[in-house]
Protein backbone atom coordinates (compact mmCIF):
# COMPACT_ATOMS: atom_id res chain seq x y z
CA UNK A 1 0.00 0.00 0.00
CA UNK A 2 1.31 3.50 -0.95
CA UNK A 3 1.18 6.00 1.43
CA UNK A 4 1.48 8.59 -1.14
CA UNK A 5 -1.39 7.72 -3.02
CA UNK A 6 -3.66 6.74 0.16
CA UNK A 7 -3.11 10.40 1.27
CA UNK A 8 -4.14 11.38 -2.47
CA UNK A 9 -7.06 10.05 -1.63
CA UNK A 10 -7.62 11.43 1.90
CA UNK A 11 -7.20 14.69 0.90
CA UNK A 12 -9.85 14.33 -2.18
CA UNK A 13 -12.07 12.99 0.38
CA UNK A 14 -11.85 15.74 2.65
CA UNK A 15 -12.22 18.46 -0.37
CA UNK A 16 -15.24 16.32 -1.90
CA UNK A 17 -17.41 16.24 1.89
CA UNK A 18 -16.78 19.85 2.07
CA UNK A 19 -17.71 21.00 -1.25
CA UNK A 20 -21.19 19.35 -0.37
CA UNK A 21 -23.34 22.50 0.72
CA UNK A 22 -24.71 19.65 3.44
CA UNK A 23 -21.67 19.18 5.12
CA UNK A 24 -20.99 22.99 5.56
CA UNK A 25 -24.34 23.46 6.72
CA UNK A 26 -23.48 20.91 9.38
CA UNK A 27 -20.37 22.62 10.22
CA UNK A 28 -22.21 25.99 10.37
CA UNK A 29 -24.55 24.13 12.67
CA UNK A 30 -21.74 22.94 14.63
CA UNK A 31 -20.66 26.48 15.11
CA UNK A 32 -23.86 27.81 16.12
CA UNK A 33 -24.40 24.90 18.28
CA UNK A 34 -21.00 25.91 20.33
CA UNK A 35 -22.25 29.57 20.71
CA UNK A 36 -25.34 30.51 21.07
CA UNK A 37 -26.39 28.22 24.19
CA UNK A 38 -23.69 30.02 26.35
CA UNK A 39 -25.18 33.37 25.12
CA UNK A 40 -28.49 33.01 25.88
CA UNK A 41 -27.74 31.37 29.11
CA UNK A 42 -25.12 34.32 30.37
CA UNK A 43 -27.75 37.01 29.62
CA UNK A 44 -30.80 35.52 30.63
CA UNK A 45 -32.40 35.16 34.20
CA UNK A 46 -30.86 31.08 34.37
CA UNK A 47 -27.67 32.17 34.96
CA UNK A 48 -28.97 33.39 38.72
CA UNK A 49 -29.67 29.90 38.79
CA UNK A 50 -25.86 28.49 38.28
CA UNK A 51 -23.80 28.56 41.25
CA UNK A 52 -20.91 31.38 40.48
CA UNK A 53 -18.32 28.33 41.86
CA UNK A 54 -19.58 26.36 39.19
CA UNK A 55 -19.02 29.05 36.28
CA UNK A 56 -15.44 28.05 35.67
CA UNK A 57 -16.35 24.41 34.67
CA UNK A 58 -19.10 25.44 32.31
CA UNK A 59 -16.98 24.36 29.51
CA UNK A 60 -17.62 20.73 30.31
CA UNK A 61 -21.00 21.15 29.29
CA UNK A 62 -20.30 22.31 25.69
CA UNK A 63 -18.41 19.12 25.18
CA UNK A 64 -20.15 16.99 26.92
CA UNK A 65 -23.88 17.90 25.90
CA UNK A 66 -23.05 16.90 21.61
CA UNK A 67 -21.23 13.59 22.31
CA UNK A 68 -24.49 10.96 22.83
CA UNK A 69 -26.62 11.69 19.98
CA UNK A 70 -24.86 14.92 17.85
CA UNK A 71 -21.10 13.99 17.05
CA UNK A 72 -22.33 10.67 16.39
CA UNK A 73 -25.02 11.80 13.70
CA UNK A 74 -21.82 14.19 12.85
CA UNK A 75 -19.98 10.89 12.06
CA UNK A 76 -22.97 9.01 10.33
CA UNK A 77 -23.27 12.40 8.00
CA UNK A 78 -19.91 11.74 7.07
CA UNK A 79 -19.13 8.39 6.69
CA UNK A 80 -22.36 7.37 5.18
CA UNK A 81 -21.69 8.98 1.73
CA UNK A 82 -18.47 8.64 1.33
CA UNK A 83 -18.45 5.11 -0.86
CA UNK A 84 -22.39 4.99 -1.62
CA UNK A 85 -21.74 8.85 -3.44
CA UNK A 86 -19.30 7.37 -5.68
CA UNK A 87 -21.23 4.54 -6.90
CA UNK A 88 -24.26 7.16 -7.14
CA UNK A 89 -22.22 9.81 -9.31
CA UNK A 90 -20.62 7.14 -11.10
CA UNK A 91 -16.92 8.28 -9.95
CA UNK A 92 -16.03 4.86 -8.20
CA UNK A 93 -15.46 2.92 -11.43
CA UNK A 94 -13.45 5.90 -12.80
CA UNK A 95 -11.63 6.45 -10.00
CA UNK A 96 -10.51 2.38 -9.71
CA UNK A 97 -9.53 2.64 -13.29
CA UNK A 98 -6.60 4.40 -12.43
CA UNK A 99 -3.61 2.49 -11.16
CA UNK A 100 -3.89 2.59 -7.55
CA UNK A 101 -5.54 -0.64 -5.40
CA UNK A 102 -8.67 -0.85 -4.32
CA UNK A 103 -7.53 -0.75 -0.45
CA UNK A 104 -5.31 1.97 -0.80
CA UNK A 105 -8.65 3.49 -2.36
CA UNK A 106 -11.16 2.69 0.66
CA UNK A 107 -8.44 3.43 3.03
CA UNK A 108 -8.07 6.81 1.38
CA UNK A 109 -11.17 7.78 1.95
CA UNK A 110 -12.03 6.10 5.60
CA UNK A 111 -8.77 8.04 6.66
CA UNK A 112 -9.99 11.56 5.24
CA UNK A 113 -13.89 11.39 6.19
CA UNK A 114 -12.07 10.54 9.69
CA UNK A 115 -9.81 13.27 9.56
CA UNK A 116 -12.45 15.81 8.73
CA UNK A 117 -15.03 14.85 12.07
CA UNK A 118 -11.56 15.16 13.93
CA UNK A 119 -11.27 18.61 12.61
CA UNK A 120 -15.13 19.19 12.96
CA UNK A 121 -14.44 17.91 16.50
CA UNK A 122 -11.49 19.83 17.29
CA UNK A 123 -13.84 23.46 15.86
CA UNK A 124 -16.39 22.15 18.00
CA UNK A 125 -14.12 22.08 21.56
CA UNK A 126 -12.38 25.33 20.87
CA UNK A 127 -15.70 27.47 19.94
CA UNK A 128 -17.22 25.98 22.71
CA UNK A 129 -14.27 26.61 25.31
CA UNK A 130 -14.20 30.52 23.72
CA UNK A 131 -17.80 30.83 24.16
CA UNK A 132 -17.68 29.32 27.73
CA UNK A 133 -14.79 31.89 28.62
CA UNK A 134 -16.70 35.18 27.04
CA UNK A 135 -19.98 34.16 28.79
CA UNK A 136 -18.40 33.16 31.99
CA UNK A 137 -14.92 34.28 32.42
CA UNK A 138 -12.31 32.05 32.55
CA UNK A 139 -12.32 28.36 32.95
CA UNK A 140 -10.87 26.05 35.43
CA UNK A 141 -9.00 22.80 34.63
CA UNK A 142 -8.84 22.91 30.75
CA UNK A 143 -5.57 20.97 31.24
CA UNK A 144 -7.96 17.77 30.93
CA UNK A 145 -9.64 19.31 27.36
CA UNK A 146 -6.95 17.91 24.75
CA UNK A 147 -7.17 14.32 26.53
CA UNK A 148 -11.35 14.99 26.32
CA UNK A 149 -11.05 15.60 22.56
CA UNK A 150 -8.97 12.27 21.74
CA UNK A 151 -11.45 10.48 24.15
CA UNK A 152 -14.00 11.82 22.28
CA UNK A 153 -12.61 10.99 18.90
CA UNK A 154 -11.98 7.56 19.78
CA UNK A 155 -15.58 7.60 20.98
CA UNK A 156 -16.81 8.53 17.42
CA UNK A 157 -15.08 6.28 15.94
CA UNK A 158 -18.06 3.56 16.46
CA UNK A 159 -20.57 5.64 14.41
CA UNK A 160 -18.33 6.35 12.03
CA UNK A 161 -17.35 2.98 10.94
CA UNK A 162 -20.52 1.47 11.48
CA UNK A 163 -21.87 4.47 8.85
CA UNK A 164 -18.88 3.91 6.66
CA UNK A 165 -19.61 0.02 6.40
CA UNK A 166 -23.41 0.54 5.48
CA UNK A 167 -22.88 2.90 3.15
CA UNK A 168 -20.59 0.38 1.32
CA UNK A 169 -23.45 -2.16 1.62
CA UNK A 170 -25.88 -0.61 0.24
CA UNK A 171 -24.11 1.66 -2.20
CA UNK A 172 -27.33 4.12 -1.84
CA UNK A 173 -26.25 7.35 -0.29
CA UNK A 174 -30.52 7.93 1.04
CA UNK A 175 -30.70 4.35 2.71
CA UNK A 176 -27.02 4.41 4.52
CA UNK A 177 -27.90 7.57 6.25
CA UNK A 178 -31.07 6.22 7.07
CA UNK A 179 -30.13 3.01 8.33
CA UNK A 180 -27.16 3.91 10.17
CA UNK A 181 -29.22 6.92 11.31
CA UNK A 182 -31.90 4.63 12.71
CA UNK A 183 -29.13 2.15 14.41
CA UNK A 184 -28.45 5.39 16.32
CA UNK A 185 -31.66 6.78 17.14
CA UNK A 186 -33.01 2.99 17.63
CA UNK A 187 -29.94 2.32 20.57
CA UNK A 188 -30.21 5.46 22.06
CA UNK A 189 -33.97 4.94 22.66
CA UNK A 190 -33.98 1.08 23.66
CA UNK A 191 -30.74 2.50 26.26
CA UNK A 192 -33.36 4.88 28.08
CA UNK A 193 -35.82 2.10 28.00
CA UNK A 194 -33.29 -0.74 29.38
CA UNK A 195 -32.31 1.79 31.89
CA UNK A 196 -36.05 3.02 33.15
CA UNK A 197 -36.67 -0.72 33.19
CA UNK A 198 -33.41 -1.72 34.93
CA UNK A 199 -34.14 0.74 37.82
CA UNK A 200 -37.88 -0.21 38.07
CA UNK A 201 -36.88 -3.73 38.54
CA UNK A 202 -33.29 -4.17 39.63
CA UNK A 203 -33.02 -6.68 36.86
CA UNK A 204 -29.66 -7.46 35.29
CA UNK A 205 -30.20 -8.35 32.67
CA UNK A 206 -31.52 -4.96 31.42
CA UNK A 207 -28.45 -3.67 32.64
CA UNK A 208 -26.38 -5.97 31.10
CA UNK A 209 -28.76 -4.85 28.14
CA UNK A 210 -28.04 -1.64 28.11
CA UNK A 211 -24.22 -1.42 28.65
CA UNK A 212 -23.62 -3.38 25.52
CA UNK A 213 -26.03 -0.95 23.41
CA UNK A 214 -23.59 1.00 20.84
CA UNK A 215 -24.64 4.11 21.81
CA UNK A 216 -23.86 3.29 25.45
CA UNK A 217 -19.76 3.23 25.53
CA UNK A 218 -20.69 6.53 22.63
CA UNK A 219 -21.69 8.59 25.48
CA UNK A 220 -20.34 7.13 28.70
CA UNK A 221 -16.80 7.13 27.71
CA UNK A 222 -16.47 10.83 27.50
CA UNK A 223 -18.11 11.45 30.79
CA UNK A 224 -16.16 9.12 32.95
CA UNK A 225 -12.82 10.86 31.81
CA UNK A 226 -14.05 14.01 32.74
CA UNK A 227 -15.73 13.18 36.09
CA UNK A 228 -12.51 11.10 37.03
CA UNK A 229 -10.33 14.31 36.28
CA UNK A 230 -12.53 17.37 37.80
CA UNK A 231 -12.45 18.41 41.49
CA UNK A 232 -15.18 17.35 43.49
CA UNK A 233 -17.12 20.48 43.30
CA UNK A 234 -17.70 20.37 39.31
CA UNK A 235 -19.45 17.10 40.18
CA UNK A 236 -22.46 19.03 40.40
CA UNK A 237 -22.68 20.47 37.21
CA UNK A 238 -22.47 16.72 35.54
CA UNK A 239 -25.50 15.69 37.52
CA UNK A 240 -27.35 18.43 36.10
CA UNK A 241 -26.57 17.64 32.85
CA UNK A 242 -28.99 15.38 30.84
CA UNK A 243 -26.09 12.43 30.04
CA UNK A 244 -25.71 8.90 31.36
CA UNK A 245 -27.83 7.00 33.69
CA UNK A 246 -28.37 4.87 36.36
CA UNK A 247 -26.27 1.62 34.82
CA UNK A 248 -22.79 2.53 32.33
CA UNK A 249 -20.32 0.27 31.28
CA UNK A 250 -17.13 0.57 32.82
CA UNK A 251 -14.38 3.04 31.41
CA UNK A 252 -12.63 -0.31 30.42
CA UNK A 253 -15.54 -1.81 28.83
CA UNK A 254 -16.60 1.32 26.99
CA UNK A 255 -13.04 1.14 25.90
CA UNK A 256 -13.09 -2.65 24.71
CA UNK A 257 -16.90 -2.36 23.59
CA UNK A 258 -16.09 0.86 20.82
CA UNK A 259 -12.96 -1.18 19.88
CA UNK A 260 -15.05 -4.33 19.00
CA UNK A 261 -17.79 -2.52 17.74
CA UNK A 262 -15.80 -0.29 15.20
CA UNK A 263 -13.41 -3.45 14.58
CA UNK A 264 -16.25 -5.87 13.45
CA UNK A 265 -17.42 -2.94 11.03
CA UNK A 266 -14.31 -2.45 9.82
CA UNK A 267 -13.24 -6.05 8.74
CA UNK A 268 -17.01 -6.18 7.33
CA UNK A 269 -16.29 -3.07 5.31
CA UNK A 270 -12.87 -4.65 3.63
CA UNK A 271 -13.67 -8.08 2.90
CA UNK A 272 -17.01 -6.89 1.02
CA UNK A 273 -15.11 -4.25 -0.64
CA UNK A 274 -12.23 -6.34 -1.48
CA UNK A 275 -14.01 -9.09 -3.09
CA UNK A 276 -17.47 -7.58 -4.48
CA UNK A 277 -17.28 -5.80 -7.59
CA UNK A 278 -17.28 -1.96 -8.44
CA UNK A 279 -20.70 -1.45 -9.92
CA UNK A 280 -21.13 0.79 -12.78
CA UNK A 281 -23.37 4.02 -11.99
CA UNK A 282 -26.27 3.43 -9.69
CA UNK A 283 -29.32 5.54 -10.86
Amino acid sequence: MRLGIVSAFALYEIKRAIARKKVLMLIAFVLLLDTLPYYALATSSAASIIPSYLYPYIWIAGVLIPQPLFIPFVSIFIAAGAMSEEYEQGTAELLLSKPVSKMEYLMGKYIGGYLLLLLILLTSNIVSLISAYLSFGPQADVGILPGAYFVNAYASLLFFSVAFMVGELLRRASLAYIFASALLFASTILGFYMDLIYTLTRNEFYATVQIYLPSSPVSSLPVQYISSNIPSVAQQLLSALPIGGSVEPSILQSLFLILAYSTCATVILVFYFRYADVSRRVS
